[in-house]
């Protein structure tokens, strides 16, 4: 007959089986069912919107060019990712994009804010007066006059299957950098 090694990775086979199976049941369905669309709405304090000149990095290092225009943006973000948060959601990764073109590139894309959402009660997001995260500047690294969309996005990761992502349905805020003023 067989000996107990046998035996038990005969039923440590059949439980890694079955448990495998179950999990792509799982992800199929999530897969399948989808989430809904989460109405979402971005406003950006014009009067709030500048373009500065100053130095790239630390201070102690020539990057060649002395200056470079940073845009700083403030915007409030409305919207409640409630809806999206199941049995299998495990977190939310929000960003806020934007999107724009230039002479030399035809479409650029910077992030300029995100935040991970773990709970459902901290789903809905009612933000004001919140700066760009991370730095919004040109590969150029001069701004003139170039209109630029700002979108929602979102990444959701499931606990099991495959991560899923949505954008704002809405249309997506456009606003204009003009060029520096010194800083």
């Amino acid at each position: 007959m067989h000996n107990l090694q046998q035996r038990a990775n005969v039923a440590f086979s059949f439980a890694c089986t079955v448990l495998g199976s179950i999990l792509a049941v799982i992800a199929a369905i999530s897969y399948i069912t989808g989430y809904p669309t989460v109405p979402s709405d971005i406003r950006v304090d014009t009067n709030a919107l500048r373009v500065v000149s100053r130095r790239y990095g630390p201070e102690y290092y020539d990057y060649g060019t002395p200056k470079s225009h940073f845009a700083k943006v403030n915007f409030d973000l409305d919207v409640d990712f409630t809806p999206v948060f199941n049995w299998n959601t495990k977190q939310v990764f929000v960003t806020v994009v934007a999107e724009y073109e230039s002479k030399t590139h035809d479409r650029n894309s910077i992030v300029l804010w995100d935040h991970i959402i773990e709970s459902k009660q901290d789903a809905n997001l009612t933000l004001r007066n919140i700066q760009n995260k991370y730095a919004f500047i040109d590969v150029s690294r001069k701004w003139s006059h170039q209109p630029i969309d700002l979108s929602l996005r979102w990444d959701i990761t499931p606990h099991v299957g495959v991560l899923q992502s949505g954008r704002s349905a809405s249309n997506p805020v456009n606003i204009v950098l003009a060029p520096a003023e010194q800083a």
